[in-house]
């Protein structure tokens, strides 16, 4: 299933890229990511992650970043569904792309679930972009 999802923005694209390749981050930005651990750092812009969805289920991804053409590529392994998350800073231009197959239960809706994969990425580019905030850990206060 492909997936394609892009948005303009204002910032300034490093910035932008700091926020997309900060790997740790993801679960504050892709919503759908409920979280994810570091399990190896293969080299300086490879590792391996232990992911959690927020649909339920979890996997492994290899993430790896590139710098020079600030691009984002997370390849999920096991899980739900595998195949690849690509997702690029092209000037004040936000892509991303899924290019992945749902397996188990996941596929039953799998239409529905595009639709929900695609909603939920352009809410996390503005997020990455900052036209929104992004989702923070809840704080408690006392009464």
């Amino acid at each position: 299933m492909l997936i394609d999802a892009s948005l303009d923005f204002d910032g300034d694209p490093e910035v932008v890229w700091r926020r997309v390749s900060d790997v740790e981050k993801i679960p504050e930005y892709w919503h759908g990511t409920k979280s994810l651990r570091v399990l190896e750092r293969v080299d300086g812009d490879k590792l391996i992650a232990a992911v959690k969805f927020a649909f339920g289920g979890s996997g492994n991804a290899e993430i790896t970043t590139d710098a020079a053409s600030k691009t984002l590529l997370l390849r999920y392994v096991s899980g739900p569904f595998t195949g690849t998350q690509t997702v690029r800073v092209v000037g004040k231009r936000l892509e991303a792309k899924w290019d992945i197959n749902f397996h188990g239960i996941f596929r039953i809706g799998s239409g529905r679930t595009a639709g929900h994969f695609k909603s939920g990425t352009v809410h996390a580019l503005e997020r990455l972009a900052g036209k929104s905030e992004p989702k923070l850990p809840e704080q408690r206060t006392r009464a």
